[in-house]
């Protein structure tokens, strides 16, 4: 059974026939109305289905939403509040490490009933001042230092308050049972300040200040929780965030009426600073708890409800927005259909007249969209068709008459090869063997430039045509160029390609002898790896280390040719085209390097695979 998605109808096999599985009125349609009804069946029903799964998918992702963001908020509230702990901590171990502080605080501590006032005062001061240093750049905070000897200082008033009442407190014994430099978070305690008007409680935590183990006083610091109920207060009426202790006592609440009660849900918090969901008066409320102190938690309450509708109907605005447009899209859609099968089906009619041999017809369609470039390009392919068949007869016309001149061609290098022979062996009966060495060069060579049979010679072959260019270069230059070569035995009758050296002797007396006499060495040997070793080396100008430098980068552009009408060395068109044949024949096999001494000459170094030729193949 062939299956589709979105596409043609399905069919299946059914006794030999293919039967459709579609309603009868569905295959009356038109290819137009098929495409609009498939695309609205495509673009509508997965809306429906996506918004009934995910109504059953979305229920997780939206508690873990309402959960991140409430535990945002958590987060947000738990660094101001552990900031605050933070300086209570810092002003109690300030007090307790500070050199200048110790030593006041001892010696006020040794004063006993009949020290003089001025004595008492002056300690006293030097301590006020070297605690103001450090209260006054942290904020509203409330600093007591109690000594055994029932001595103090405060940091606030102290006429209406006697700061040694903390030695009756409940909690004022368990500071002697504090190890170490632990601290003793007491929690709400009642305002011992009266210039605090309507705030019942400060939070407050104390700390025995002890050396060596022995204990010499005790510091009290409590903080006004203004700041922190102003931050709960940005919850609404139904929502919570207290602070409490281990026992489970409000201590710090928007609300000053419940601090001090134990917090309702205590025993259903969430253990290790994790999260719940509580059932409450029937409605589920999101639990937080997070440690802000060994013994101090802070606890928020969100009820879930509440927190989820603002994504929920997010979520539904969307999903109406999304049908919305998707609405307006299969509209638009419709109508481009309808606009696009028409000018389709006129080209369909155009293809079905050319089918019938009617090559002169045309669509005719114009426009900027698909349709309209379609119909241009197939008028234009058809017309380029037309065209094409002209062009090729033209070229078997052509295609004949090259065929004849080709067959007329091929007498004339024979009759000039023939007629060169002819007036080289006139010349010899009369004594002169020099030209007719010439002539004998220049009709070999002609010989092997125009014969094109063969791509690759053996380097023998290509070393006697070097020859017989040299021989002719003397000649007409009247300058005796020596061409020396230096073959090893087993390369003789490797194979390379032809012409490949002619350029490069000709760069050699061109650019290194200046057209002058001098001698160019050809030497040869086969290398470990298989390859021909080829070196051409001259003894002329040379070039400086700079213009070899400017020659290599030339050589090394593979794109492009070096100018011609540079000058010197770096003209290098024969040598550019050599290396470039090298390279399109041999790839990365060919490899090749250039030296070049002011005054002594210059050596060109060829590395490229050695085709074996046709006599060593037989040996």
């Amino acid at each position: 059974m062939k299956r589709g998605g979105c596409g043609p109808p399905l069919f299946f096999i059914r006794d030999g026939k293919a039967a459709a599985s579609v309603p009868g009125w569905i295959k009356g349609l038109s290819l137009r109305n098929k495409l609009v009804l498939t695309i609205l069946v495509c673009l509508v029903l997965p809306s429906f289905v996506s918004m009934n799964v995910s109504s059953l998918l979305t229920r997780d992702a939206v508690r873990a939403q309402v959960t991140e963001s409430s535990q945002e908020a958590m987060r947000i509230v738990n660094q101001y509040v552990a900031g605050q702990i933070k300086n209570m901590v810092y002003i109690m171990n300030f007090v307790q490490f500070d050199e200048d502080l110790q030593l006041s605080i001892r010696e006020l501590g040794k004063l006993g009933d009949s020290a003089s006032p001025g004595d008492v005062l002056t300690y006293r001061n030097v301590i006020s001042k070297r605690l103001d240093t450090v209260i006054n750049s942290l904020g509203h905070y409330y600093v007591t230092v109690l000594l055994p000897n029932k001595q103090y200082v405060a940091s606030y008033t102290t006429f209406a308050f006697d700061p040694t009442s903390f030695f009756q407190k409940p909690w004022f014994p368990d500071l002697d049972k504090v190890a170490g430099y632990n601290i003793k978070w007491v929690g709400a305690e009642p305002n011992y300040d009266q210039a605090l008007l309507g705030k019942p409680y400060l939070l407050t935590s104390a700390k025995p200040l002890r050396t060596n183990s022995a204990t010499y006083g005790y510091v009290v610091v409590s903080l006004e929780m203004d700041a922190i109920q102003e931050l709960f207060d940005l919850y609404k009426a139904n929502e919570s965030m207290v602070i409490i202790d281990r026992e489970g006592r409000i201590l710090v609440d928007k609300d000053y009426s419940t601090v001090g009660q134990i917090f309702p849900y205590h025993d259903q918090l969430p253990q290790d600073n994790g999260v719940s969901f509580q059932k409450v008066q029937g409605e589920e409320y999101i639990v937080l708890s997070d440690s802000i102190t060994p013994e101090w938690r802070l606890v928020s309450m969100s009820p879930y409800k509440k927190a989820a509708q603002k994504i929920n109907s997010f979520r539904q605005t969307e999903f109406y927005i999304h049908l919305l447009f998707l609405i307006l899209f299969a509209v638009i859609l419709m109508y481009m259909v309808r606009t696009l099968t028409k000018p389709i089906a006129k080209l369909v009619q155009t293809v079905v007249r050319i089918e019938s041999g009617q090559l002169s017809e045309r669509s005719n369609l114009s426009g900027n969209d698909e349709v309209g470039r379609l119909g241009y390009v197939f008028d234009r392919m058809i017309e380029r068709i037309q065209e094409m068949l002209a062009e090729n007869r033209r070229e078997q016309e052509l295609k004949r008459k090259a065929e004849l001149a080709m067959l007329q061609a091929q007498i004339n290098p024979h009759f000039l090869f023939n007629v060169l022979n002819s007036i080289r062996l006139k010349i010899m009966m009369k004594g002169d063997k020099d030209n007719a060495e010439l002539i004998s060069s220049l009709s070999s060579l002609l010989r092997m430039t125009i014969n094109r049979n063969n791509e690759f010679i053996t380097l023998h072959e290509e070393c006697g045509i070097l020859e017989h260019y040299v021989r002719l270069l003397n000649s007409r230059h009247g300058d005796r160029v020596l061409l020396q070569i230096q073959a090893a035995s087993d390369t003789l009758l490797m194979e390379v390609p032809r012409f490949v050296l002619q350029p490069l002797i000709e760069n050699a007396y061109i650019h290194g002898l200046k057209s002058k006499s001098g001698e160019i060495t050809i030497s040869s040997r086969r290398l470990e790896d298989g390859r021909l070793q080829i070196v051409i080396r001259d003894n002329g100008v040379g070039m400086s280390h700079e213009r070899l430098e400017q020659l290599l980068a030339h050589l090394e552009q593979t794109t492009g040719k070096p100018s011609a009408t540079e000058s010197g060395a770096l003209s290098g068109i024969g040598i550019h085209n050599v290396f470039e044949r090298l390279r399109l024949i041999y790839g990365i096999n060919f490899d090749y390097m250039i030296e070049s001494w002011p005054d002594q000459g210059t050596q060109i170094v060829l590395r490229f695979p050695g085709k074996a030729g046709k006599a060593e193949q037989d040996v």
